[in-house]
């Protein structure tokens, strides 16, 4: 019984070391066959389906094929079927869609992406809904960078998806704290820089969220 353990024992340590190899250079994309994308910064033609540029909030998966000189295609996580993808290169990423899917600008909210979380929860699906139609500016802050985090500033991006649509591409501004107060933007100044080209105070428009929906957001901001 010694003498077979002796023997099986090594055998399963070098099949788990070799599985942990192969693992590693298949999430590395060492075993991509399809080298037939044609890729540019906004625009692919691959798998039969051409991609035009489009701005979203993902999450990147794997790369599933390469192009010319240095660009890949890598998959999209929230999306299985590769009607969204990645083109990238060395230096660029590009979220992309395929040209005969239509992305819905409204209908049925099913997804929100805050601060880059994909949230589904039907009670904040519909706290969030309300306060975007109801938003209208109630107050103005200036800023250096409304994405900088600190003491009297906490805002996050906030993009939607409508009808199952499997990536956040509807950017809505940004929700978040202010002053210690819930807010959502409305509109952000354009103007923030300098002609030197430094940074400069900028005016951010915000809605002032209403305290019924305090406890709701509270539970998925971070």
């Amino acid at each position: 019984m010694k003498k077979h353990l002796r023997i099986i024992l090594p055998s399963i340590l070098i099949f788990g070391v070799a599985a942990q190899v192969v693992i590693k250079l298949w999430e590395g994309s060492v075993f991509i066959f399809d080298h037939s994308a044609k890729v540019s910064s906004n625009y692919v033609l691959w798998n039969g389906r051409e991609y035009s540029s489009i701005s979203g909030e993902y999450s990147e998966g794997r790369t599933i094929a390469k192009g010319e000189e240095d660009w890949v295609i890598d998959s999209v996580n929230e999306d299985p079927t590769h009607t969204f993808i990645v083109a990238r290169s060395f230096l660029d990423q590009y979220l992309m869609v395929a040209d005969d899917y239509t992305v819905p600008a409204n209908g049925e909210l099913t997804t929100i992406s805050w601060n880059g979380t994909y949230i589904t929860d039907t009670e904040f699906l519909t706290a969030v809904s309300n306060i975007d139609a109801q938003k209208a500016t109630s107050f103005t802050y200036q800023t250096y960078g409304i994405y900088e985090l600190n003491d009297n500033q906490h805002m996050r991006e906030l993009y939607f998806a409508y009808e199952n649509c499997p990536v956040t591409t509807i950017f809505k501004g940004y929700m978040g704290k202010v002053d210690g107060k819930w807010v959502i933007t409305t509109s952000i100044s354009a103007d923030t820089r300098n002609e030197d080209g430094s940074p400069k105070l900028y005016s951010v428009n915000c809605y002032e969220i209403p305290n019924e929906y305090w406890d709701v957001l509270s539970k998925f901001f971070s």
